[in-house]
């Protein structure tokens, strides 16, 4: 873990908050100077703490009210076969994220579609015809909260 002091883990809680917000409103909700905080996320944009700034949407006024999580099993399970699944997979409009995890299910899809009806159609004819999924479980996501603020852990 990169060293990240006390005004750094604020300044990282603020932007997480507001990333649109001026440098001169930061400096002042972290009591520093505006030169100082400007360094400050400099730095910390270089050593790769801060690797972006994004705009989040909403979902369903994009017309994807509809989210679900998909747990797949592929065999056999090599390098390749997860590289193309995985590929094919973000490849989809639908698809928000891909997790490739260990235990039971090899690859968990995050998805969001328009209704039931697209999400079936999905699921059956684009994801279970990926080469090497074997089986696959779908759930819908009643509810979906994401910390926006998120700090290192311990001291």
């Amino acid at each position: 873990m990169t060293n990240i002091d006390r005004s750094d883990v604020a300044i990282l809680s603020r932007l997480q908050s507001d990333a649109r917000q001026t440098n001169r409103a930061l400096a002042a909700g972290v009591g520093l100077a505006p030169s100082t905080t400007l360094d400050r996320v400099r730095s910390l944009e270089q050593r790769g703490v801060v690797t972006g700034y994004h705009a989040e949407v909403d979902l369903a006024a994009l017309g994807r009210p509809i989210q679900a999580i998909v747990a797949l099993r592929l065999r056999p399970k090599t390098a390749e076969v997860v590289d193309r699944a995985v590929e094919r997979l973000w490849g989809l409009p639908e698809t928000l994220g891909v997790f490739i995890v260990t235990g039971v299910d090899d690859l968990i899809v995050h998805l969001s579609v328009s209704d039931t009806d697209s999400l079936r159609e999905l699921v059956l004819a684009g994801i279970s015809s990926i080469e090497g999924v074997v089986d696959e479980r779908t759930s819908l996501v009643f509810e979906y909260r994401r910390k926006k603020v998120v700090t290192p852990l311990g001291g």
